[in-house]
């Protein structure tokens, strides 16, 4: 078949070259639309559930809310996991699915059983709503709306970016939400003085009901009058805070008793859980969150462009600036890929015209490269994936590889050509082209089918690790079966039109290699045991290096940014939040000079995080690096910042990270941190006490950085219990006095205030001098049933108490974190030495345990497929072997050869430092494949050689000589081809490296024992398969030569 194609392709050439045009078309034309983004979407199918209960605290909030709507989740089809946060006023439920769901399926399956949960939620706890359809990497851009002026208020600000720029933005193409942060949401706020209600003889709840009842508008059908038909509508809704003034409460001998007349009605800020500070001064921050599955690039350019229109419907001196833009590590990550994949290229040629010593050569191998690439794209586009760090490293690596086809087609059609040029015959170009094609078609596919059978691994891996790696899996699938098909088609004929036969000599560079490869190939196979046992010898060696690799998920990807996670103790006020945040801010800018500016968020948004305002990010707009006064990395800038705000701001803990990197840690693991340590049990109090002995034994642990327990316990409560017996004797009941502590002291939405598009809540409360303190709140006038008048303290009890800031649960259970870092080791030693400290100094009680979340977790499930899928690969390859050589002796040949590719990537991660991670160990697959490769190709060939009649000696010696220009062209061009992904320093650089220093490192070894060893290694079996063949044909011969005793022959007595 293969040679079909070949045979196919060179009759038919001017096709060929047309058929190819249109590809390099379409391949620009994908190159052009693929999406681009710096990360992979690592968002597992998740669905969020949010239910907002304004002033419930967090114990309420589980007990009331969280536990029913968990439960009813973890029932659902094709769940993984629930996670759920009940903090202050709000329940966040999180439904983790399988990843082959659908997320509309999902979210459709989380909406239906959401309405049947709705009928078992108590009334007045606020209804739960699903989240955004947006990824947890969905946060592409962040602006500040600002007033140069200082002309308008917080207040102000908010309604703009809520009913002016939040509006526009949302109608940007792929823009699912737009949250707004800080500022104060502008409400009505009827402000009702409890003596004017006792004045006037009106109850509390008498206020609330008569608000909502005179704020409608109703329609009444039509009217026919005469001819005309005329539409009957009812207006009864206020427009202002006049208008809510006016509303009648009640009567009194006659005479209207107004809401004026009991209380105050203004414009007033809504309750707030979060705050953003810019430079030292309050503002208000708007995140444009992109739809699940949309291309962060487009998604920015249209927010960008909506935003230039937002910004002429504001007033003179109110400014848009943005503050953080996706697209700027995206550009910079790309820059990184592409960079690697040019400057490899370049490499690539160079090589391939020092080798083949031949411009024509060179020039119809190097076309292969950017096809290989546009092929790779198209399929990119086909299977919707974007083109990010993963997926361009795929290609990176692949460099090397795409061009072996094309190398050893040209290499041995030049080859031909030369013998064709000395028998001194008439040239058919096509003709020798066409058999030095057919020599060499099956050993190339059976290699590029080998090396794409050897990523096959990379498909097995879940969750993820499946999301960041399949990319770069399918992308080198993709770039070789491109590769493939350029080999047995194009390749073929580029060779018959633009070679020219010419007499066959070695460029100096292989001259050279020859000159020190040849003596030391006799050398070798005289001494076949010493140069057996040395290669076993650094095999063992390097074996031995291995218990000292640290072990890691993957490098941190460095963004090129610096960002603080700040938590203060839970007693922290939203007040005392701002100050601590204007503090580290003027202490950044004064002492650093690279810093531009400091935003802090603080708590939380009012949807879509799940903090209280004991905590904030702190993120960094940094000046270009040419400017710092000193040259340093970010990783040690922000250490560096970090020790100072430490020494600064001693009431909080700091824990220096980037914007992506805490979002993916966060969506691992529900943990913003590398590290977590779950403990899990039922009691809230038992779980604070393990918290606190876990973390000394952990914190005792070498290698531990940036350790906290999230500091729960400590929540300052008043707590205003209702007296029964004296609320019976006065004749109230216990809704009438927690309708003062709902609505009046925490104040309580009863009806909206429609202005045009925008909406304001009308909420009542009470004054501020009722509620300022436990003794204004005791002190507040209740009206009795009787008339008679008696203080709030007199049907209640109010108590100081400590609460908790935050209950996290998953798979329904609870349980506390201790979140860390580890720094200067690799985190599998680190959680080893961590385990052993707990057993030996902490005893857990019955019905609590623990568990290690967050990168480590993915590095066990990650290691352990791999332990699983990499031994089934190597039976498949072997297989593969057989297929193609139908000889067992053969496959075991190559695959035995393939350990000692190890040795220098072992080596090489040892010398830098580097750990084991996954991108290591996807550079170990991508060494077996090419050292399978010239395996195949070297194996093939001495094959050939014996067929032609030569002895064994000779056709190792013969097949070597000329197998050794395209064995070391393989190698170098894949080792070159990497070599600007080893040095880059560009953003990604870090997910990168170790993967090319496993692949150069390896390949530098493999290809040296390649040459010394496979021969040798042939000659042996070879020979002892020849010395078997003999003693079988010896035996043969003899049983024949022995004289075979005669039938005895029929006499008349024995018929």
């Amino acid at each position: 078949m293969l040679n079909a194609i070949v045979d196919t392709s060179l009759r038919y050439k001017v096709l060929v070259l047309v058929a190819f045009a249109v590809l390099v078309g379409l391949g620009v034309m994908a190159y052009r639309q693929v999406p681009v983004d710096a990360f992979p979407d690592v968002t597992p199918t998740q669905v969020n559930i949010y239910t907002e209960s304004p002033g419930v605290a967090a114990e309420d909030i589980e007990r009331l809310l969280t536990v029913p709507i968990e439960a009813a989740m973890a029932g659902l089809a094709d769940v993984e996991v629930v996670r759920s946060v009940s903090l202050f006023g709000l329940s966040y439920v999180a439904v983790y699915f399988k990843d082959n769901v659908d997320i509309y399926f999902a979210r459709r399956l989380v909406g239906e059983k959401l309405q049947e949960v709705k009928g078992r939620l108590p009334e007045g706890y606020g209804e739960p709503e699903l989240g955004p359809n947006s990824s947890g990497l969905g946060q592409v851009f962040w602006y500040t709306i600002e007033d140069a002026d200082k002309k308008l208020s917080a207040m102000d600000l908010r309604t703009l970016q809520d009913w002016t720029v939040r509006l526009i933005l949302r109608t940007a193409p792929g823009v699912d939400d737009v949250t707004t942060w800080g500022g104060h949401e502008k409400q009505y706020q009827v402000q009702i003085d409890p003596r004017k209600l006792v004045k006037y003889g009106v109850s509390f709840k008498e206020v609330m009901e008569r608000l909502a009842a005179n704020n409608k508008q109703v329609g009444g059908q039509y009217l026919n009058v005469g001819v005309e038909q005329y539409l009957v509508r009812g207006l009864g809704l206020v427009s202002s805070a006049a208008d809510i003034g006016s509303i009648v409460v009640a009567e009194r001998k006659g005479a209207p008793i107004y809401v004026r007349d009991v209380a105050e009605v203004k414009e007033a800020p809504a309750v707030r859980f979060g705050a953003v500070t810019r430079n030292g001064e309050e503002v208000v921050l708007g995140i444009a969150l992109s739809r699940i599955n949309e291309n962060a690039a487009t998604v920015v350019k249209a927010v960008k462009d909506k935003l230039a229109i937002a910004q002429a419907a504001l007033p003179k001196g109110v400014e848009l600036k943005a503050v953080y833009d996706r697209t700027e590590i995206v550009d910079k990550a790309l820059k990184t890929s592409t960079n690697a994949l040019i400057e490899g290229s370049i490499l690539v040629a160079v090589i391939l015209f020092l080798f083949l010593g031949e411009f024509r050569s060179a020039i119809v191998v190097i076309v292969t490269l950017p096809l290989a690439m546009l092929f790779a794209f198209i399929m990119m586009q086909r299977f919707g994936m974007s083109a990010n760090l993963m997926s361009l490293a795929g290609l990176a690596i692949g460099i090397g590889m795409m061009v072996d086809g094309a190398v050893v087609m040209v290499e041995n059609a030049f080859r031909l050509l030369s013998h064709a040029r000395e028998s001194g015959r008439p040239i058919n170009r096509t003709r020798v082209v066409l058999e030095a094609a057919r020599e060499v078609a099956n050993p190339i596919a059976f290699a590029i089918m080998i090396i794409i059978v050897v990523f096959l691994p990379l498909f097995s891996l879940t969750g993820l690790e499946g999301k960041l790696f399949k990319p770069m899996a399918l992308t080198i699938t993709f770039a070789m079966a491109g590769s493939l098909l350029l080999s047995l088609t194009l390749v073929p004929v580029l060779a018959a039109l633009i070679l020219k036969p010419k007499e066959e000599k070695d460029t100096w560079l292989v001259r050279w290699a020859k000159k020190a490869y040849l003596p030391l190939l006799d050398w070798a196979l005289d001494r076949k045991k010493v140069v057996v046992g040395a290669a076993v010898a650094l095999l063992l060696g390097s074996l031995a290096l291995f218990p000292f690799l640290g072990k890691e998920f993957m490098p941190t990807l460095q963004e090129d940014a610096i960002m603080f996670r700040v938590v203060g103790i839970p007693s922290t006020s939203l007040d005392e939040s701002i100050r601590v945040a204007n503090v580290m801010d003027a202490s950044l800018r004064k002492k650093y000079p690279q810093v531009r500016s400091v935003l802090a968020t603080i708590g939380r948004a009012e949807k879509g995080e799940t903090a209280d305002v004991n905590y904030m990010e702190v993120l960094l707009d940094m000046k270009p690096r040419e400017e710092w006064p000193t040259q340093q990395t970010y990783g040690a800038l922000g250490r560096e910042m970090q020790e100072f705000l430490e020494g600064e701001v001693q009431t909080a803990v700091f824990g220096a990270t980037q914007p992506i990197q805490m979002r993916v840690e966060e969506l691992i693991s529900g943990v913003r941190a590398t590290l977590a340590l779950k403990i899990y049990g039922e009691d809230l109090d038992k779980l604070e006490e393990l918290s606190a002995k876990l973390k000394t034994v952990v914190g005792g642990v070498p290698g531990v950085a940036d350790l906290s327990a999230e500091a729960n316990k400590g929540k300052p409560q008043m707590v205003i219990k209702v007296d029964r017996q004296a609320a019976a004797r006065y004749g109230l009941n216990a809704d009438d006095i927690l309708a003062v502590v709902q609505a009046g002291i925490g104040g309580e939405a009863v009806s909206t205030l429609i202005d045009g598009t925008r909406r304001f809540d009308i909420a009542v409360r009470l004054p501020e001098e009722f509620r300022s303190s436990p003794s204004a709140i005791a002190a507040i006038p209740i009206r009795t049933a009787e008339g008679a008048i008696v203080p709030f303290s007199s049907v209640a009890k109010i108590e100081l108490a400590e609460g908790y800031t935050f209950v996290r649960r998953e798979a329904l259970q609870r349980y506390a974190v201790l979140q860390m870092d580890v720094q200067g080791r690799d985190v599998d030693s680190f959680v080893r030495d961590a385990n052993a400290a707990i057993a030996a100094k902490v005893t857990l009680p019955t019905g609590y345990w623990v568990e290690w979340g967050g990168a480590f977790e993915n590095q066990q499930r990650a290691m352990e497929r791999l332990g699983v899928i990499v031994p089934l690969t190597i039976g498949l390859i072997f297989i593969l072997l057989y297929t193609a050589f139908n000889s067992v002796r053969h496959a075991t040949l190559i695959i035995a050869n393939v350990p000692f590719a190890i040795i220098g990537g072992i080596v090489g991660l040892f010398i830098t430092g580097q750990y084991l991670s996954v991108p290591s160990a996807i550079g170990f697959i991508a060494v077996f494949g090419v050292a399978m490769l010239n395996g195949i190709v070297l194996v093939s060939f001495l094959n050939d050689q014996r067929k032609h009649g030569l002895s064994i000696r000779d056709a190792v010696r013969k097949g070597a000589a000329l197998r050794l220009r395209p064995v070391l062209m393989t190698a170098s061009v894949a080792i070159l081809g990497l070599v600007p992904m080893l040095i880059s320093t560009g953003v990604g650089a870090e997910t990168q490296r170790p993967l090319a220093t496993v692949v150069i490192g390896g390949l530098i070894t493999s290809t040296l024992l390649t040459l010394l060893l496979l021969p040798l290694i042939y000659e042996w079996s070879e020979t002892r398969a020849e010395a078997k063949q003999r003693a079988r044909d010896a035996a043969a011969d003899v049983e024949q030569a022995e004289p075979v005793p005669l039938p005895p022959q029929p006499t008349p007595e024995t018929p």
